[in-house]
């Protein structure tokens, strides 16, 4: 698809002001980037679930952007100018981008996107990309989709070493699923069966893709939910790649769905919160026994006591 985008840079103290006149001439769905809207965050984490925010989104001295999307044709311009108009009536530096073309950006990250080897076995490659498994190596094939990464973020490759180092399992529970990559790392390395959940009805959608893909339909079973509620599943591992306080908020009860000597594998924690969730997982029972590290994230390897 073909659209333009109306770029409206404004000063704080008139942003509201221009946001109801926007709105006051039909024009509801904007997208409003205003870095004031971050400062709750910053100053009450224990409010909000965010581990990290990425430093240029905190640039307090950055005016607020409000942005429209209209289609690329002849009434689509003819609204944009429009709203310009309104806009710039309110003091708003306003711009019209070039004709964009969605095909442009929708598959250009699959560029950097080529067979990766993640820990000593497990290789995840693209399906549009030729491999050859060298002896000894498992080969993931996965479609990612655009929202849900390649898989390859540090949080997800400390998982998978951390599996590689202990799975000697048969049922494996993976909380928080996304592509589905940890399961069918899991499946590879030896395990019997899988569970997968996820909260995300697409990332649900995308991981029975990359399942079905590998040929596991069989082995791996996918689930919409809530962390483990309402799960009825005795694993001999439970890996959850996810956030430091759903690890926190997620350790009792992996506890109670881990076999005795069950191993917990969490991971998605900054190594400024590792502290508290090696706290809290000693808290829910368990014997910490590992902890990687990648840059700056961890993954901690716990054995129910």
């Amino acid at each position: 698809m073909k659209y333009k985008a109306l770029k409206i840079e404004i000063r704080r103290d008139n942003l509201q002001e221009t946001v109801d006149a926007l709105i006051a001439g039909g024009y509801e769905s904007l997208v409003i980037d205003d870095p004031e809207d971050l400062r709750d965050i910053e100053e009450h984490p224990e409010w909000y679930k965010y581990d990290y925010i990425e430093e240029s989104l905190s640039d307090a001295a950055r005016k607020p952007v409000i942005t429209i999307y209209f289609s690329d044709d002849e009434e689509g311009l003819k609204e944009a100018e429009r709203a310009k108009a309104i806009a710039s009536e309110t003091g708003a530096d306003c711009s019209i981008s070039a004709t964009v073309d969605d095909s442009e950006w929708l598959y250009k990250w699959q560029e950097n996107f080529k067979p990766t080897k993640v820990g000593e076995r497990i290789v995840v490659k693209p399906s549009w990309e030729e491999y050859s498994a060298k002896e000894g190596e498992l080969v993931i094939e996965m479609d990612p989709g655009m929202a849900f990464g390649s898989g390859l973020h540090e949080t997800t490759t400390l998982c998978i070493k951390a599996l590689e180092n202990v799975l000697a399992a048969e049922r494996v529970l993976d909380v928080g699923t996304g592509t589905g990559i940890l399961a069918i790392a899991a499946m590879l390395l030896g395990a019997e069966r899988s569970l997968g959940i996820d909260i995300d009805a697409d990332a649900v959608r995308i991981a029975k893709e990359n399942v079905e893909r590998n040929g596991l339909t069989d082995k791996i079973e996918l689930r919409e939910g809530d962390l483990m509620a309402g799960v009825d599943f005795e694993a001999d591992i439970i890996v959850a790649n996810l956030m430091a306080d759903l690890v926190i908020r997620l350790s009792p009860a992996a506890a109670e769905h881990l076999a005795p000597g069950g191993i917990f594998i969490s991971s998605g924690i900054l190594d400024i919160k590792e502290d508290i969730v090696a706290e809290a997982v000693r808290e829910a029972g368990f014997e910490i026994i590992e902890v990687l590290h990648d840059g700056e994230w961890c993954a901690i390897v716990a054995k129910r006591k």
